[in-house]
C-alpha cells in the first residue's frame, strides 16, 4: 500500500507541477490601516480574520482584519462574500475607508470590508499558488511507539479548487505485531457564484485492522454553504462513490455504490497566535446489496507557534457496521500530535 501511495503521489505532483510559471507578484500592493500608517508588499491571502502581507524590510506580516481600511493591488484576486457571493478582479483605490473596491473588465464594485470572507490571488504559477504543510508526530506510552508523518497542498484558480493530502500512521510495541494505516486524498471542487458547488473526490486508504488492506474510493456530488464568513463555515456535502475493497489475508475483493452525506463546520483564527478549529463528519449508506453504514469524524484544533511553525492535536474515528474480512474492528479511533511546518 505504501507503494502504491508513493507513485500516486509522486504522479499527481509530477502532472500539476508540468505547468509553466508565468508571473511573478511584486512587492507592490499597498495596505492602508485605521491608524493611517501603510504598508507596501504582496498580498498572501485574506483568511481566517487575516492578512498576511510578505514585505522586503520586515518579511511575511499578519494583520488582523478588523484593523484595515483599504487594500489596493494591481494583481487578480478572487474575493469571497459573505452568503457564498465571488467576484474576480483588481483591487482599485476604494471610494471611502473601509470599503473594497473590485475592479474587473466589464465594472467595478465596491464592497464594505466586514462582508469580505476571503481574499485569494489568482496565481498563475504553481509553486506561487500553493499552499500546503508537512507535520510529524511521535507518542511514546507503556512500551509502545507511534509516529504520524502526514502532508496537506492546494492550489486556487480562477474556476477550481485542488487539494491533495495524505497521512500515515505507524505503531510499534514490544512482543507484539507493528500496524500502520496509509491515506492519500484528491479533492477537486468547481468554484461557483452562489452557495452551490460541485466536487470530485478520489481516495486510497489502507487498514487492517478494519478489514482491508487497499480501499479506492471515487466519486462527486454538490456542496451547500449555510454559514461562509471571515470567522466560521458550515457546510453540507451530498454525493455518491463507488467502494472497491482489497479484503486483508484474503484474494476476496468487495465493492459496492455508497451514498455520501458531510457535514463540516470550521472556526477560523481570530488573531496571528489565536487557535483555529475544523470538525467533519462523513456518513457512507451501501446502495447496492447489504444495508452496510460507514461514518468517519474528523477534528482537528491547531495554534501557530512561532514563524512558520504550528503545534497541531488531531482526533479520528472511523466506523464501520460490517468491516470486510474476519475479526475485523467496527471502530478505529487515533488521537495524533504533531508539529508542522506550513508553505
Amino acid at each position: 500500500m505504501v507503494s502504491i501511495v508513493r507513485r500516486v503521489a509522486a504522479g499527481l505532483v509530477f502532472v500539476i507541477a508540468a505547468a509553466p510559471v508565468l508571473a511573478e507578484h511584486s512587492k507592490t500592493d499597498v495596505v492602508t490601516l485605521a491608524d493611517g500608517s501603510t504598508y507596501i508588499g504582496e498580498i498572501k491571502s485574506v483568511e481566517y480574520a487575516s492578512l498576511s502581507l510578505n514585505t522586503d524590510p520586515a518579511g511575511l506580516l499578519t494583520i488582523e482584519w478588523r484593523h484595515i481600511t483599504s487594500l489596493i493591488s494591481k494583481f487578480q484576486y478572487r474575493i469571497e462574500l459573505t452568503g457564498g457571493i465571488r467576484h474576480l478582479g483588481t483591487l482599485g483605490p476604494p471610494e471611502q475607508p473601509g470599503h473594497l473596491s473590485i475592479v474587473s473588465p466589464s465594472d467595478t464594485v465596491e464592497v464594505n470590508l466586514a462582508e469580505v470572507v476571503q481574499i485569494v490571488p489568482i496565481s498563475h504559477g504553481f509553486w506561487k499558488g500553493l499552499d500546503g504543510s508537512v507535520n510529524f508526530g511521535l507518542t511514546y506510552s507503556n512500551e509502545s511507539l507511534q509516529y504520524t508523518l502526514s502532508f496537506d497542498a492546494e492550489r486556487r484558480t480562477r474556476r477550481r479548487y485542488v487539494s491533495l493530502s495524505g497521512q500515515s500512521l505507524f505503531n510499534t510495541q514490544q512482543n507484539a505485531e507493528n500496524a500502520s494505516q496509509h491515506s492519500l486524498k484528491l479533492l477537486l471542487a468547481q468554484v461557483g457564484k452562489k452557495q452551490w458547488g460541485a466536487f470530485e473526490l478520489g481516495q486510497l486508504q489502507s487498514n487492517p485492522n478494519q478489514g482491508f488492506d487497499l480501499r479506492t474510493i471515487v466519486g462527486g456530488g454538490t456542496s451547500r454553504f449555510f454559514i461562509e464568513t471571515s470567522r466560521e463555515l458550515l457546510s453540507l456535502s451530498l454525493g455518491a462513490v463507488y467502494n472497491r475493497e482489497n479484503v486483508t489475508d484474503s484474494s476476496d475483493v468487495d465493492d459496492s455504490a455508497e451514498a455520501l452525506i458531510g457535514v463540516a463546520f470550521h472556526r477560523f483564527k481570530r488573531g496571528s497566535h489565536s487557535p483555529s478549529f475544523q470538525v467533519s463528519l462523513l456518513t457512507f449508506a451501501d446502495m447496492t446489496n447489504t444495508s452496510r453504514f460507514r461514518a468517519v469524524f474528523d477534528f482537528n484544533i491547531g495554534w501557530k507557534i512561532v514563524g512558520d511553525l504550528k503545534l497541531s492535536v488531531q482526533v479520528n474515528n472511523s466506523y464501520d457496521s460490517d468491516p470486510p474480512g474476519t475479526d475485523s474492528d467496527n471502530n478505529d479511533l487515533s488521537l495524533v500530535t504533531s508539529v508542522g511546518y506550513t508553505f
